[in-house]
């Protein structure tokens, strides 16, 4: 990372922090570069980054491309296919206001959203950093892995798991999308929830005397991994996952820019000046995994013909035209076109979710 974000850093002066994850600034100073199995990850791999920077599982099931039919074509509810990536480093012990941790707050939220999606959506859960010991590592599989009635096992899990550890939320990112990769089916949609109380960090690669730290003293542990972690949401959206992220902040958090550079990457961020959706309660966390929900299980579709690359396609509900929006903030837009996945975002989505509407897509071919 270029030196200059150390530089503005180090004018910063805040508190020095003792848990791992925070939006948080801190003045540190540069220590010597550590081995790799020193600093906070004492566990099994040392921290190191246990996936591949250059792509997902080798050999992977896909459905294909679907076929260019000239015609009108009713569009079919994907069956939703998630994994929950879940951050439970040390700093969601730390209090939201009212006194209730981060973590309470997401395990209340997740009990309140999950329940009426458990035999229509199929879930996974991975949580992150594996242990105390393994503070810098993720599990390298969902557990449980995506299916239907996962809710009880997963608010289960939820229940009997303790924060701690450090935020190598590009290692878990991998770990879910290679979970999914083998999920492409003409029938599926499939997404990632990204829900994190801190900058992504456990890049061992890094240098800490020019990288981004938000922990004093600074070690390659410390420094923020953002750019690998934006690599892997948008490596993630080409291959048609997208991620929804969000933020679980305490009020006035002030270093956001990777969970803003994440959603925007991932392909589902917010219009406005906040692209992720923010959360400091349960209540707002509710809200958050609401929408979330209602737009990966109520709409996202599936057509049946996909234009090719001369052809054209409208969408149309009960006749009136839906407009294509490739922001993705109102209207809709591909989710992963050759499998024919859309989703209505924004007013649509609320529209169609609100009333008994018949959904078509009118295609036509162009010259080969």
């Amino acid at each position: 990372m270029p030196a200059v974000r150390s530089a503005w850093l180090v004018a910063v002066v805040v508190a020095v922090l003792s848990t791992c994850g925070r939006t948080d600034l801190v003045k540190y100073e540069v220590l010597p570069p550590a081995p790799v199995d020193a600093g906070r990850d004492a566990g099994g791999d040392g921290g190191r980054d246990a996936g591949s920077d250059g792509g997902f599982d080798a050999g992977v099931v896909d459905a294909g491309t679907k076929p260019c039919l000239e015609g009108r074509f009713t569009l079919a509810p994907a069956t939703p296919v998630v994994v929950l990536v879940l951050d439970k480093s040390g700093s969601m012990n730390e209090a939201l206001p009212g006194a209730v941790s981060k973590w309470t707050a997401l395990r209340t939220s997740l009990r309140a959203t999950l329940p009426s999606v458990d035999r229509t959506m199929e879930l996974g859960l991975l949580l992150y950093p594996v242990s105390p010991m393994q503070a810098c590592s993720s599990f390298v599989r969902p557990n449980p892995e995506p299916a239907l009635g996962q809710v009880a096992t997963i608010l289960m899990t939820l229940d009997g798991t303790t924060p701690a550890g450090g935020t190598p939320t590009a290692d878990a990112l991998q770990a879910a999308v290679n979970s999914l990769q083998g999920r492409r089916t003409g029938s599926t949609a499939r997404a990632l929830v990204l829900a994190t109380d801190g900058v992504p960090n456990c890049n061992y690669a890094l240098d800490p005397r020019t990288c981004f730290c938000v922990m004093a003293p600074c070690t390659a542990a410390e420094c923020v991994d953002d750019d690998r972690s934006v690599d892997r949401v948008s490596a993630a959206a080409d291959a048609g996952i997208p991620t929804y992220v969000i933020g679980i902040e305490a009020p006035g958090a002030v270093f956001t820019q990777a969970l803003d550079r994440m959603a925007v990457a991932g392909g589902r961020p917010l219009p406005g000046a906040k692209r992720y959706y923010s959360a400091t309660s349960a209540t707002e966390l509710s809200q958050a995994f609401s929408s979330i929900r209602d737009q990966v299980a109520r709409c996202t579709f599936l057509t049946s013909s996909v234009p090719n690359a001369t052809g054209s396609i409208r969408v149309e509900a009960n006749g009136v035209v839906i407009p294509f929006d490739p922001s993705g903030q109102s209207g809709w837009s591909w989710t992963d076109r050759p499998n024919g996945e859309l989703v209505f975002r924004g007013a649509s989505c609320t529209q169609v979710m609100g009333q008994a509407l018949r959904l078509e897509a009118l295609v036509a071919c162009g010259a080969p």
